[in-house]
């Protein structure tokens, strides 16, 4: 799964894009038109949780590949790539200045819905040559739906806030429109800014998306903390945890995501699956044989597991249970996969 973060010059999605893969600023700075790619770890507290219970050798996050794009400002062949790569892209994560965050982010909401409009309007040439040369029912059906996607463009709605049939989201997604994609704003604010998130809500609230504050100098100054250290001025700054982390969860939640656990004293690993994934399908993100040879999934909820202390403590209360092929596998579910080879 690909996120691609961006914004104007100065707004500090480079920074971010930095803590949050491990790439060097210094860099990323050398070489401003190009993209640059980078993975980032979702530090996800219930890992934390089970890796105090289980000791293990090894303990996994999720991963994201995150891709930084040139800044938005950008002209001529560097614009035409952002546009691009936003595309291709499965969720798009906008970074705005605090001074002007309402005003930037309704300009890029702008600037994604002209362009979605502009595809709406190609498309609906398109089928109207087509219809002159055969005339086809379907081509007709898909006419009216780009007649309504072009009406809600055009009242400035974005097309994720629009209802679609499944058949309909089929044919409308073949267009990689930009609307349709989820979005994650984050506000670059200073420090002693960060206790007012009303702009955040007020954002979140107008365009549906979620929005969050996130002070890059502070989160750079928390990251070249020692561990010990770092717990040690979140406490006294009143935080529970860098704002980053919760940033790559927005993200996650956003691309349709959700995680479940594998525990022991090996390792201790989150895996990524899509939401509503049966049983067999969460299996096969481990290795396809499960996938293929799947006979049943050992089933223990995290809440459980954490509140009575041990795998022995949960089959005693009768919280254990076997799940079969038609499980929809639910966020949070530490699993055991029983499979033949």
């Amino acid at each position: 799964m690909k996120v691609h973060i961006l914004g104007l010059p100065q707004a500090g999605q480079q920074e971010f894009f930095s803590l949050l893969t491990g790439v060097k600023l210094d860099l990323i700075r050398l070489k401003p038109l190009e993209i640059h790619p980078g993975v980032c770890e979702v530090k996800d507290p219930r890992i934390q949780k089970l890796s105090e219970m289980y000791r293990p050798k090894k303990t996994t996050y999720a991963r994201i590949e995150y891709f930084l794009l040139p800044d938005f400002a950008s002209t001529g062949p560097a614009k035409a790539l952002i546009f691009s790569e936003l595309r291709k892209t499965d969720e798009i994560c906008w970074v705005a200045r605090s001074e002007n965050a309402q005003a930037e982010i309704a300009d890029f909401v702008s600037e994604m819905i002209l362009n979605d409009l502009a595809v709406t309007e190609k498309r609906l040439e398109t089928i109207k040559l087509e219809q002159r040369r055969k005339f086809l029912e379907a081509k007709e059906k898909e006419k009216a739906l780009m007649d309504l996607c072009k009406k809600e463009l055009e009242n400035e709605t974005p097309l994720r806030q629009i209802t679609f049939n499944p058949e309909d989201l089929k044919t409308i997604r073949g267009l990689n429109f930009l609307t349709l994609k989820p979005w994650v704003f984050v506000i670059n604010v200073p420090e002693d800014q960060l206790a007012d998130d009303s702009s955040a809500r007020k954002i979140s609230e107008k365009y549906g998306y979620p929005c969050l504050q996130v002070s890059a100098g502070l989160e750079e100054e928390i990251s070249r903390l020692s561990e010990s250290e770092r717990k040690e001025f979140m406490k006294e700054m009143g935080i529970s945890e860098p704002a980053l982390h919760q940033m790559t969860r927005l993200v996650f939640e956003g691309l349709g995501l959700i995680s479940f656990f594998t525990v022991g004293q090996d390792e201790v690993r989150a895996w990524p699956i899509r939401k509503n994934s049966h049983a067999p399908e969460a299996g096969g993100a481990v290795h396809s044989d499960i996938e293929k040879g799947f006979i049943r999934a050992e089933l223990i909820k995290y809440q459980d597991l954490v509140t009575l202390g041990t795998e022995a403590k949960v089959k005693e209360a009768g919280k254990f249970s076997l799940k079969g092929k038609d499980y929809l596998v639910e966020d949070g579910d530490v699993l055991n996969f029983r499979f033949n080879t």
